[in-house]
């Protein structure tokens, strides 16, 4: 999964949370209440624009004045944004729920410009390493975010929630390396020196377990490259992000 595929799967995290909110309850023993999704809400929206700027913003700046006049300009939406959905995390007053009508109007037009002004000018001036790069800053950032809004997630499911997200993007930044074969030179000196065989995770293991769990072989005529590809996407897409907000119908009692 590339960046671009990244920043789809926030934005559509972030479509489903803000159609969520006004229909959720309030109330002991709701699961998913309304100030629980907005804080969830609060938790994507930084997450996300700490990602961009990390991800696509800061590079972008370095580029021509076109680029710099954007960064600029997506920077302080999403600055204003934020603020908004801020303050009703902080307020419930009459007209509640117009005053979120409006923020999030004003949200979904900066991510609009995300996917209709950011990306394309970013494929336009990213070599294929750039990109690269850019995604494996998306998710350090993105996971460092989590972290620090620890105190933001409260009670054991919380925990639990950026216990899995934390986890999903490290895997996510490992299949990255993979990728670009920084793993697989890793395995291949340990090999040379036999250090694999007397320590990891297969260590004590049946050969026959192991191949097992491995990928399976890779056809004669399977193209290398669309096969690295298609595995970073099926493991992504079961791992990443791992905080995708749960469906009401997925809640059980």
């Amino acid at each position: 999964m590339d960046v671009w595929h990244l920043i789809s799967r926030d934005h559509a995290n972030i479509a489903d949370l803000i159609r969520e909110i006004p229909l959720a309850l309030n109330g002991r023993g709701v699961v998913r209440s309304r100030e629980r999704l907005l804080a969830d809400l609060l938790d994507e929206l930084h997450a996300h624009g700490a990602a961009v700027e990390a991800g696509l913003l800061t590079p972008l700046a370095e580029a021509d004045g076109r680029a710099r006049d954007l960064v600029g300009s997506l920077r302080d939406e999403h600055a204003a944004a934020l603020r908004q959905v801020e303050a009703l995390s902080r307020h419930r007053v009459a007209g509640w729920l117009d005053a979120f009508e409006d923020a999030t109007f004003r949200l979904d037009q900066h991510l609009h410009r995300h996917g209709h002004e950011m990306v394309p000018l970013a494929r336009a001036r990213f070599s294929p390493q750039q990109e690269q790069a850019a995604a494996s800053a998306y998710i350090r950032a993105r996971m460092q975010a989590l972290r620090d809004r620890r105190h933001a997630l409260p009670g054991v499911g919380g925990e639990i929630l950026l216990g899995a997200s934390v986890a999903a993007a490290a895997i996510g930044l490992g299949l990255l390396a993979w990728r670009s074969g920084l793993l697989r030179g890793a395995g291949a000196s340990r090999s040379r020196t036999g250090g694999a065989a007397s320590s990891g995770p297969g260590r004590g293991r049946p050969r026959a377990g192991l191949a097992a769990a491995a990928p399976s072989s890779r056809r004669p005529d399977e193209d290398p490259a669309r096969r690295r590809d298609a595995l970073l996407d099926e493991a992504t897409e079961e791992t990443f992000p791992a905080s995708d907000p749960i469906a009401p119908h997925q809640i059980t009692h």
